[in-house]
């Protein structure tokens, strides 16, 4: 039975996971590269690790939330890095967002260490990882997926296991891909009822009831119209996962026009400075290409 978990990578994601999983009541060790962030954990009985070697050494399973692919080198591969103090025994999650092709060179490292490993990616952003609410995928070991089952059930309302490794890293490239069109998709039509000069309220009304509606359409839609643009999922990460599905969708020759588009108006809108909003600024590109702001008036009562 696990009971003693160390977590690395305590943004936007990560923090959330490691809070749940000291409130579910497993002894927490964290890492992070800006040590502040793990204030708050050390404050309800979390320990603090100085190197994420030292984070794993004594766990039985090691759980890590990195940025990208570069993280992930640095902080498994590099100078005091994870493969540094892993033993014989001990459990690997990486739930990052990366490319299929770095989860299999995670575990063929892990392997050589006699050390399980799963990739674990997850859909949601930072409300859904506070309040284990998360979409999760795991692959590898069916085995291994088994014993830490219970665990990542702690931390998402759903768990999809997706057979050998690099399955559920390639499946969280899917999502994301379908989640960047249709961000696009909600931006291009949000602006076109601008310019025609549709009321914005009674457009959205529609988009919560039609056959096309979805959650992620609404509460993007409705933050839009507010101008509310808080950080649930950056922009600028957005950006980074197209340039991985366009690099996994070159390698397996699949056609991806359509994120062609989307990824030339993400750049377009983190050059303009809005890289640090939430995904849905994407629509700050497409309103200065149109000369128009997407704001509803207030509802008359």
């Amino acid at each position: 039975m696990i009971k003693t978990i160390s977590y690395l990578g305590l943004g936007t994601m990560g923090s959330g996971m490691a809070s749940n999983l000291l409130k579910a009541g497993y002894e927490l060790t964290v890492w992070n590269r800006n040590v502040d962030k793990c204030e708050s954990l050390a404050r309800r009985g979390a320990c603090v690790a100085h190197t994420p070697a030292d984070a794993v050494s004594n766990v039985d399973l090691v759980m890590y939330s990195l940025s990208n692919d570069q993280a992930v080198e640095e902080v498994v591969f590099g100078a005091k890095g994870i493969l540094d103090g892993i033993k014989d025994g001990q459990i690997a999650i990486d739930m990052s967002t990366v490319l299929p092709a770095t989860s299999l060179r995670e575990e063929e490292a892990y392997a050589k260490h006699s050390v399980d490993f799963l990739d674990a990616p997850v859909f949601g952003s930072k409300q859904e990882s506070a309040d284990a609410k998360l979409w999760i995928m795991a692959a590898g070991s069916k085995a291994v997926f088994e014993k830490v089952k219970p665990v990542l059930e702690r931390l998402g309302q759903t768990v999809h296991y997706f057979g050998k490794n690099g399955n559920a890293a390639a499946m969280k490239l899917v999502g994301n891909l379908i989640v960047a069109l249709e961000l696009e998709a909600l931006a291009e039509g949000l602006v076109l009822a601008e310019k025609i000069g549709l009321d914005l309220n009674t457009v959205m009304d529609v988009v919560k009831v039609a056959d096309f509606r979805s959650p992620l359409l609404v509460s993007n839609g409705q933050n839009i119209l507010k101008r509310d643009f808080s950080t649930s999922f950056a922009l600028k990460l957005m950006l980074k996962d197209a340039g991985l599905i366009g690099k996994f969708g070159e390698t397996l020759q699949s056609p991806i026009p359509a994120l062609r588009v989307v990824e030339k108006n993400l750049a377009s809108a983190v050059a303009l400075g809005f890289g640090t909003e939430n995904a849905s600024a994407l629509i700050k590109a497409l309103e200065k290409e149109g000369d128009v702001e997407v704001k509803a008036c207030p509802r008359a009562n």
